[in-house]
């Protein structure tokens, strides 16, 4: 079955890079971009779920062909012996520093929210980053705009399981929005102000059923939160929040990042209400994160990236040490839920070889109390990472 999926995957790569260049001749540029993960982990105590050894967490292979004020963007991910759709979308160049999307994409929400799960400092999504969904990947259309003074995105979407489900098999499909506005009046190399925020809201999933009378209809909302702990070797479950007769969902998050020579601070909160329906008290969830960066070798100043809304990568041959706190309550007594309660202590060495390979090593503790999902417990997590990137 897997070298099955391998094979699909490889021909239907292959067929739709040779489609572009053939049609292409001198109007349009197609570059082949893709990725691959090595990590290795060791765990104490290596017990309950949790295995000594290593994985390729992600595998992603893809084109990217530009003409014009058009590009286009395809990119097919293999990981743990599944085959699945990552980026797929149109995208339009307004003018030099805005651009619509359309497709299938990570709507922007918070300091990593849009950008690529390679970069990210910690080498991990944030445990609150991760319950709080605010990577999941969505159909939709979105206008970004940025400038050497702000970052402006918003974007609207329906569910993201619209791309595996019909609207059929849903009953009801869940839709919404979000906006990420961000100020950075200073940013220059070694000298950064970057303050911001970000909303969203997003209408209850549903599935499809048959009445007593064999009519279609949809069934109550409902939205689920969850959160395994900080690693890609070993999957065990840590928060879990299943929310029924859910109206929606509604996030806010501010953030701030603030960078001086060397060393730089990103941090950002996050809210989350889920109001429901029939008088049933709603759901909340709170969470936060952290982290101090400093460049060791290399780089002596970190610089800005507009287009990004975020801290550019450093240069190659730069060693960076990153050290960060995260802390997340999916609690909520009143509404009867138990989603568990995390805190997470991580340091994270970052060596950029060059523009296209970075070696990670990453240690952190976690620990879990109050969830439905696990007896509460503690876990020292050592992690390493070999990463390509082009």
């Amino acid at each position: 079955m897997k070298i099955r999926h391998t094979l699909t995957f490889t021909l239907f790569i292959t067929l739709f890079s040779s489609l572009f260049s053939a049609s292409a001749q001198n109007k349009i540029n197609v570059t082949p971009i893709g990725r691959v993960h090595v990590d290795g982990a060791l765990y104490f105590p290596s017990k309950d779920g949790f295995s000594n050894g290593a994985s390729l967490p992600e595998i992603r292979a893809g084109v990217r062909a530009v003409y014009d004020k058009w590009m286009a963007r395809v990119e097919i991910g293999y990981s743990y012996g599944k085959i699945g759709m990552k980026d797929v979308y149109i995208q339009r160049n307004l003018g030099e520093k805005d651009f619509l999307r359309l497709g299938y994409f990570i709507p922007q929400f918070g300091i990593r929210g849009g950008g690529s799960a390679s970069y990210k400092p910690g080498m991990i999504s944030q445990v609150s980053e991760t319950f709080f969904r605010t990577t999941s990947r969505k159909i939709g259309i979105g206008y970004t705009r940025y400038n050497p003074s702000y970052f402006l995105s918003a974007t609207a979407f329906v569910g993201g399981r619209s791309l595996t489900l019909s609207s059929t098999e849903q009953g009801k499909v869940s839709a919404g929005g979000a906006v990420r506005g961000v100020w950075h009046p200073i940013a220059k190399p070694g000298a950064i102000v970057h303050i911001g925020g970000s909303v969203s809201y997003e209408t209850a999933s549903h599935t499809r059923l048959i009445n007593d009378m064999g009519d279609e209809e949809a069934s109550e909302g409902f939205r689920t939160f969850s959160a395994s702990f900080p690693t890609t070797v070993s999957k065990v479950p840590m928060l879990e929040a299943e929310v029924t007769n859910a109206v929606g969902d509604w996030k806010l998050s501010p953030e701030i990042t603030l960078a001086k020579d060397r060393f730089a601070l990103e941090s950002q909160f996050y809210y989350m209400k889920v109001p429901r329906h029939n008088g049933i008290p709603s759901y909340h969830a709170v969470g936060t994160y952290g982290m101090v960066r400093c460049l060791l070798l290399g780089d002596k100043q970190y610089r800005y990236s507009e287009a990004e809304g975020a801290l550019a990568l450093p240069s190659p041959k730069s060693l960076e040490l990153v050290a960060g706190y995260d802390y997340t309550n999916a609690d909520t007594n009143a509404a009867g839920i138990d989603g568990g309660i995390s805190s997470d202590w991580n340091v994270t060495l970052n060596y950029y070889i060059n523009k296209y390979m970075i070696a990670r090593l990453r240690y952190s503790y976690t620990d879990v109390r109050n969830s439905s999902a696990c007896e509460p417990r503690g876990v020292n997590i050592i992690q390493a990472r070999l990463q390509f990137v082009f």
